[in-house]
């Protein structure tokens, strides 16, 4: 038998720990001593969770003396506090002030010396935390407040723990403090005393850091990692690169390692990607604090090279150091890229399709890490996500190129397409038998329908060796074909093309929380959510390995269409299905017996987050793409007064409110720094929303005096379209059913353009190279302007606003047969009046009709219960024609109607009359 790696042997260790703590933690005896050591494995492995519920057992354990001799009191706060700031399984606002709750306790026992110093630096690492979080720049100074105290007691008693965290967020705050200094010419000052005292402490630590292992008590520090990444930042922070890198190596040779090579098989991989994100993060903000700085009159760099040079010299000293994981540093000089995809049916599928093929052309696909989906975004986001899992499990991460993902989106966009002109909403009652279990089957739903036909229509499509086969979700994983110990959490950082993770969002109506499905877990997300604001529980994230097993007896095939869903294998399609299901289209998605004594209903995404921003700021993403195709609420000159219009219209607003909000804060915090950048493209963007000036007004609203760009007062939106092409576009419906080649290619255009547009921003990544074949979607381009074949456009663009109807207003002839079929109604019903006005309503015959009508409707109920055969054929008969009946008329739609449909909505039919051909 092969022996195991370092890292498979450190997994087989963590899984161990873990498990043994599953079992402490559900009540199996164990003495403190021992408790306390598998907490302090379990923080060293990155499993902060566990490591925080054992930690606060073995505090509630009481004094034990044997432990008592390994850890104080102190020492058991500190770490408890520790691993609750840093458990994201915790609601963000809960774990922050938890851990500072702990350390108050810890206060309590008065700490002195290190102890306390040690306390210090937590509390400084909890509002460093906070700040990046939620982005106030108060935590900011108070956890610089903190690390400043800590380094006062001493670098040489924590071996540079605070003093070097203090320096740098002394630069963070320097940055903040030059950004407003540059624009008002005030408070250069405060930049310049941030920056030296920051200089200062890393002068400081550099000349004393070396010498401490020599002294009594520290020959561990010769084998401590921390020890020489302190001493690195400390030199790279001066710019002593040269000095730095030989710190970093000089642990090597302290641990006898045959190379120069980053020990990353000596280290857990969280460890070495915190210390270079950490490295990369202090050259990211040294170069933006100098891009304010040497905009100054009479400012000389305080670095030993010009200050122009300092991101290339320090990007370079530290990818000589990573050699082949030299990726990482791109990660964090660009930033983390999360890609939002929101939902509005397949309308918005079709628009985030042309997004994904400019960002395909910036290369930025490769560096997406979170893709959060939501309805019509997670339709197509699944359907994408698959062929990434093909492509990186197929290719060697060295080998993937820019050409994949353009192959990747060009497949999407003629393979969903395809799918979406199957009708998928009319597919879901155009089956007998399907109608018949919908009927008849408890748990068998349109939303469980609608997901086995996105598997069956859309995802067979990948050539990815499943072809009709369902897809579940703990087969999302990522094996890369390089690397079969890949842990996306881990790994990610350092590679070229990073693997995504996919997050499908949906609504739970238990809680009015998120839930979220990804290849790992299902459940609502801790990040959001606040008990300072709501009272609701939260239904935890539950991982598909430990769900609950599906009993042997709905394993025989006679219960097996009665069974609840199978959690350990939950497919695709139905999470898909969940995330897509309107409420009041279709049914909730139900999951029975996952929580004791509850039953989880969940509806569309979109009701809680609709653009899907709040997995993506719970990944810590800096970079942020938004594709928001949602239905975005409309003016409205006569609003309805009826009791359902008001409510309907009174929902829209609080939506519209809601979406407002999360845009608010999302541009917060590319104010505040926490978002390197940030890309909001939506269908309304660039349309006029001019003033309305009151009846007989004498100072009528002029829009030249607005302060607007001059190309968005134009005819064309500032990434090129018509305005009045745009504004119909945004209006095309939000279904599930067939779009035409002209509907899909508008869409894909505007996506297209849009993205072209708001990603000139992105300067960290490289410039669009169109493909050597043209997009299909931009044939359409020359028709979106005025000229032959306009006005068939606009009638098309138009007319796909409607649901129902839309083939009988876009052919002329069934547009008269359409009118006759009206009028004949119309006729029969007022030859129906007619007849019934000659009857007076007083004659006693009249009267007679009512009572004997009514008599009927009270006794049918009862007569039915009495005779057996009646409620059989009611229950059953009459369920089984309407299932029949149903799939009949859809069918016939699917035969005649969408075909016609799609023929009129060809794409070579409109160019063929731009170019004054026969259509």
């Amino acid at each position: 038998m092969s022996a195991l790696s370092p890292r498979a042997a450190r997994d087989a260790e963590r899984a161990r720990d873990v498990n043994e703590a599953q079992q402490v933690l559900r009540g199996r005896s164990a003495e403190p001593l021992a408790t306390y050591q598998l907490a302090e494995r379990l923080k060293n492995g990155n499993e902060f969770g566990y490591a925080r519920r054992l930690y606060g057992r073995v505090r509630a354990m009481g004094d034990d003396p044997a432990l008592r001799a390994k850890a104080s009191r102190v020492k058991l706060g500190q770490r408890h506090a520790l691993c609750t700031y840093k458990d994201q399984d915790l609601p963000a606002a809960d774990r922050f002030k938890r851990a500072l709750e702990i350390l108050d306790e810890v206060d309590g026992c008065k700490p002195a010396g290190p102890e306390l110093q040690e306390s210090l630096g937590l509390r400084g690492a909890v509002y460093k935390r906070m700040w990046q979080v939620h982005g106030q720049s108060a935590d900011l100074t108070r956890a610089c407040g903190y690390y400043l105290q800590g380094y006062a007691m001493g670098p040489e008693n924590d071996q540079g723990y605070t003093g070097i965290n203090a320096a740098f967020v002394l630069e963070l705050l320097a940055r903040e403090a030059a950004i407003e200094a540059s624009k008002t010419g005030q408070g250069w000052a405060g930049v310049d005393d941030q920056m030296n005292r920051a200089r200062q402490i890393r002068a400081m630590l550099a000349k004393l850091l070396p010498g401490l292992p020599a002294l009594p008590n520290n020959a561990y520090l010769k084998e401590a990692w921390w020890f020489y990444t302190t001493r690195a930042e400390a030199h790279f922070g001066l710019g002593e690169y040269k000095e730095g890198l030989a710190a970093l190596r000089e642990f090597n040779s302290a641990l006898k390692l045959p190379n120069q090579n980053p020990p990353v098989d000596r280290l857990a991989p969280w460890e070495f990607e915190s210390t270079m994100t950490q490295f990369a993060a202090l050259i990211q903000t040294q170069a933006e604090l100098a891009e304010q700085l040497k905009s100054r009159p009479g400012w000389t760099s305080p670095w030993p090279f010009p200050v122009d040079e300092l991101r290339g010299r320090a990007s370079a000293a530290l990818r000589d150091y990573l050699g082949d994981l030299a990726h990482g540093v791109d990660r964090v000089v660009r930033g983390k890229v999360g890609l939002g995809l929101s939902g509005g049916g397949f309308r918005a599928s079709l628009f985030h399709i042309g997004v994904l093929a400019h960002l395909a052309e910036r290369d930025i696909l490769r560096h997406v890490e979170v893709l959060s989906c939501v309805s019509g975004g997670s339709i197509v986001g699944a359907h994408y996500y698959l062929e990434v899992k093909r492509l990186l499990e197929q290719k060697p991460d060295g080998k993937v190129t820019r050409e994949d993902y353009i192959d990747i989106v060009k497949r999407v966009e003629r393979d969903f397409l395809a799918g979406v002109q199957t009708n998928i909403r009319c597919r879901v009652f155009a089956s007998i038998w399907a109608n018949l279990r919908m009927f008849f089957l408890p748990g068998y739903t349109t939303t469980r329908r609608l997901g086995e036909l996105y598997e069956s229509a859309l995802y067979s499509r990948v050539a990815d060796g499943h072809g009709s086969e369902p897809r579940h979700l703990d087969e999302l994983f990522v094996v890369p074909a390089e690397d079969p110990e890949f842990k996306p959490k881990y790994d990610n950082w350092r590679r070229a093309a990073k693997v995504p993770i996919l997050v499908l969002n949906a609504t739970t109506l238990n809680t009015g929380h998120n839930w979220q499905f990804t290849g790992s877990w299902m459940g609502e997300p801790p990040g959001s959510l606040d008990e300072e604001i709501e009272g609701n529980y939260r239904l935890r994230r539950m991982y598909h390995g430990e769900a609950p097993r599906l009993a042997d007896k709905w394993r025989t095939w006679f219960l097996r269409p009665f069974a609840p869903p199978d959690y350990q294998r939950f497919r695709l399609g139905h999470a898909v299905a969940a995330s897509s299901s309107v409420p009041g289209l279709f049914e909730p998605l139900v999951l029975p017996d996952l929580y004791e004594g509850k039953t989880v209903r969940l509806v569309d995404g979109g009701v809680y987050d609709n653009q899907g921003t709040a997995s993506i700021l719970e990944q810590d993403c800096t970079v942020m793409i938004i594709s928001d195709a949602s239905g975005q609420m409309d003016s409205l000159d006569h609003p309805s007064g009826s009791r359902l219009g008001v409510p309907l219209r009174s929902f829209s607003v609080s939506m519209a409110r809601v979406r407002q909000s999360e845009f608010e804060e999302l541009a917060a915090r590319r104010r505040s720094g926490l978002l390197k950048n940030l890309v909001f493209l939506h269908l309304k963007k660039d349309l006029d929303a001019d003033p309305v000036d009151w009846r007989e007004c004498q100072d009528p609203y002029d829009a030249s005096d607005v302060a607007r760009p001059a190309a968005m007062r134009g005819v064309l939106t500032r990434y090129g379209l018509q305005k009045s092409v745009q504004r119909l576009i945004s209006a095309l419906r939000t279904d599930l059913d067939s779009f035409t080649e002209v509907e899909a290619a508008a869409l894909m255009t505007s996506g297209y353009r849009q993205t072209e547009f708001g990603c000139r921003t992105l300067k960290e990544f490289p410039a669009a190279t169109p493909p050597k074949d043209p997009w299909g979607f931009l044939q359409i381009e020359p028709v979106l302007q005025p000229g032959p074949g306009f006005d068939d456009l606009t009638k098309q663009l138009r007319v796909g606003s409607y649901t129902p109807g839309k083939v009988w207003l876009l052919w002329p002839p069934l547009t008269v047969v359409g009118v006759v079929i009206v009028l004949a109604a119309l006729v029969g019903l007022f030859q129906t009046w007619r007849i019934y006005h000659k009857v007076s309503l007083l004659t006693v015959g009249s009267l007679g009709v009512m009572v004997f009508f009514f008599a009927v409707s009270m006794l049918v109920p009862h007569l039915v219960r009495l005779v057996r055969w009646k409620k059989t054929f009611r229950d059953v008969g009459l369920r089984s024609l309407a299932a029949a009946v149903g799939a009949v008329g859809f069918k016939v739609h699917l035969a005649l109607f969408d075909p016609l449909f799609l023929r009129l909505g060809k794409l070579s039919r409109l160019l063929a009359k731009r170019q004054g051909r026969a259509a």
